[in-house]
């Protein structure tokens, strides 16, 4: 990812985001009760769903901030599919 984007990121979407606890860690812990995981297996399962969590909020994020930059520029191909 591109360090800029990580740092816009950083300073103004991960605040709102931690605000908002939008992660669903409940439904991580069913999961684990149903796969019948104690211990560091449940740990490595909450661990790898909330990792996945934050890469797709980056994700949008980045890709959102790079929508909005090329409207403002006005540099939005079209009748094409984006290049990023």
């Amino acid at each position: 990812m591109n360090p800029i984007y990580l740092r816009l990121f950083d300073g103004y979407a991960a605040d709102i985001l931690q605000k908002a606890d939008p992660f669903d860690s409940k439904s991580v812990d069913q999961l684990a009760d149903s796969l019948s995981l104690s211990g560091d297996a449940r740990l490595c399962l909450q661990d790898a769903f909330l990792a996945r969590y934050l890469q797709w909020f980056t994700d949008a994020f980045t890709l959102g901030l790079h929508l909005g930059l090329s409207l403002v520029h006005d540099n939005v191909r079209r009748g094409g599919p984006q290049q990023v």
